[in-house]
């Protein structure tokens, strides 16, 4: 993927995650899906931080922890 901050597409980030409709998902599912392929730690946190920023606007909620060292699953509202 290779891509900063300023270059994500909000609008692709928003088409993905309505792809995944009731389905639960995670940052690193996300990532593999904008990158069409594996994605690294670091995307995969791109991904994360860009969920946690825009959730409101993405119409996803993060779902309770299974444990402390889980990634965060996200579902759309």
């Amino acid at each position: 993927m290779s891509t900063t901050i300023a270059q994500l597409d909000l609008d692709k980030l928003r088409h993905i995650v309505q792809k995944f409709d009731a389905s639960s998902f995670t940052a690193a599912g996300i990532a593999r899906e904008y990158g069409q392929g594996v994605a690294s730690d670091e995307e995969v946190a791109l991904i994360e931080e860009q969920l946690q920023r825009h959730a409101s606007v993405l119409g996803i909620h993060a779902l309770p922890a299974q444990g402390s060292r889980c990634a965060t699953v996200w579902r759309t509202v």
